[in-house]
């Protein structure tokens, strides 16, 4: 039999791998979709971080609390937004202190009012920011109190604080002409008070100048009740417009201020009473000194005989009433840090009594000889009055802080405004 031959095709073999190989442009256009693809991906990841950087910054961290008291909170949007009208509002009244001839005294010495403390605030924000809290955290106390014993303001009372703000008198009559006016600075608002008055041991020596330190203008004929009424509404509009563009605020927010106000005037007397007529106080003079040793010396001098002025003008660190002789003149209580305050209110007339240890209450106190020259209860003038109401619902709000347990969270530092800072109030950094 013959030996078979194979068939044979046209048809060529196919590769043994199975696969065709993708050409070199398919092979980039791949490449291309595949990038796409991992960049749409990489910046819809990229919003979503930043959408929900900005949600917390924007939605939860404002809502966070910065302080609390009796269950309440006050949040941290509040307390920017406050701090921020408090700078824009603090460098309106420094302005024209900052213009004057004796910019440099008022921004850096206290002896010539509260400017020094106001124009620190500003360069040291937490300082202000703390102070802003605090007013905050009181106001919350404030309004609880309120709550709780039916305390409320109405309309008038939010109006009367208003009036008072822009230095309007509805009630206006023509009054008998000055023959000089003078410009009087006052704040929009009431400086923010701190919860303890600053015991001072000594008044200071108040430093006046020769000359008038701010203008006092050409004098005017004193506008009618009718062009006042029209000056209140143009500062009303003007000051909100400004409030505005500065630092977004709104007639809204000087409202919840006047509401504030007036709430706590309120409280004040629900809490302490009227300001009292009369107070007990107490009239003394001191000596400070630096140690224990050097009080004990001065005492024994003081026992041999020596003059207490002589050696208070020689020794006493403390300048103001050293240059007195070491008189401190009359005080009642809450002007005196609490160590010496029981020393003098407790001590027979005319006993010199020490040494009376201050040194922890700060640098500036140290060990005190003192001498009790009389005490008895003495009338008090309007102002003097008020200030014995202040001091006692200071000491008020002390209590009510620890009973309603009053707390601060450190994120109110993280979330401090620092603006608007100086330079955009139009106040120099600092005072060469």
């Amino acid at each position: 039999m013959s030996k078979s031959k194979s068939k044979t095709t046209a048809i060529p073999t196919p590769p043994k791998s199975g696969r065709v190989r993708p050409s070199r442009s398919e092979r980039e256009r791949a490449i291309d979709r595949a990038v796409l693809i991992v960049s749409i991906v990489l910046g819809v990841v990229i919003v979503g971080i930043l959408g929900v950087a900005l949600f917390i910054e924007g939605v939860v961290v404002p809502t966070q609390p910065v302080a609390s008291a009796g269950g309440e909170s006050v949040s941290a949007g509040e307390f920017q937004q406050r701090v921020r009208y408090e700078r824009w509002r603090t460098g309106l009244e420094l302005i024209p202190v900052a213009q004057s001839q004796f910019a440099r005294e008022f921004l850096t010495n206290e002896q010539f009012g509260p400017y020094a403390e106001m124009y620190r605030d500003l360069q040291i924000p937490t300082q202000m920011g703390r102070k802003v809290l605090d007013q905050m955290l009181d106001t919350l106390i404030i309004q609880q109190y309120a709550r709780e014993n039916g305390i409320t303001v109405s309309p008038e009372d939010i109006e009367k604080q208003r009036f008072t703000f822009y230095g309007y008198d509805p009630t206006f009559s023509t009054p008998t002409p000055t023959a000089e006016p003078t410009l009087t600075l006052t704040p929009f608002v009431s400086p923010t008070p701190t919860n303890t008055p600053t015991p001072t041991l000594a008044p200071t020596i108040t430093v006046t100048p020769s000359a008038t330190p701010l203008p006092t203008g050409i004098p005017t004929a004193t506008p009618n009740a009718t062009e006042q009424a029209k000056n209140f509404e143009e500062s009303q509009r003007d000051f909100v417009a400004a409030a505005q563009r500065a630092i977004g605020a709104d007639e809204a927010l000087l409202t919840r201020i006047f509401t504030e106000a007036a709430l706590r005037q309120k409280v004040i007397v629900a809490a302490v009473g009227e300001p009292p007529k009369e107070e007990l106080q107490v009239k003394a003079r001191h000596i400070l000194v630096k140690t224990q040793a050097e009080a004990e010396e001065v005492l024994r001098a003081l026992q041999n005989g020596e003059s207490f002025a002589a050696l208070a003008a020689a020794l006493s660190q403390d300048p103001g009433s050293g240059a007195q002789g070491g008189e401190l003149g009359w005080a009642g209580r809450g002007l005196y840090v609490p160590q010496f305050e029981e020393a003098v209110f407790n001590a027979k007339i005319g006993e010199i009594i020490g040494p009376i240890d201050t040194s922890s209450n700060g640098p500036n106190f140290g060990f005190h000889i003192i001498q009790v020259q009389a005490r008895e209860m003495r009338a008090l003038t309007p102002q003097e009055a008020e200030q014995v109401q202040l001091r006692a619902f200071s000491q008020w709000l002390t209590e009510q802080r620890t009973a309603r347990n009053a707390q601060t969270f450190s994120l109110w530092i993280d979330v401090l405004p620092t603006t608007p800072t100086l330079t955009e109030l139009g106040l120099p950094e600092r005072i060469q």
